[in-house]
């Protein structure tokens, strides 16, 4: 198929932080210490990983 998927995710200490949600194209923080990350990272990182993640990468391959 032509459809491209992938994951970004980040643990601290053991535990999930952070994921970005590639449906949504937004960060998800399943812990309250993540919230902050997630609000900035919504605003800056999203576009710029899902370019990453469904562009660049797939280039590689």
């Amino acid at each position: 198929t032509n459809k491209i998927t992938g994951f970004n995710q980040f643990g601290y200490d053991g535990e999930d932080f952070i994921a970005l949600d590639f449906e949504t194209k937004t960060w998800a923080a399943p812990k309250q210490q993540a919230l902050i990350t997630k609000h900035k990272w919504n605003r800056a990182q999203a576009d710029y990983m899902m370019n990453y993640l469904t562009q660049e990468c797939p280039d590689w391959m």
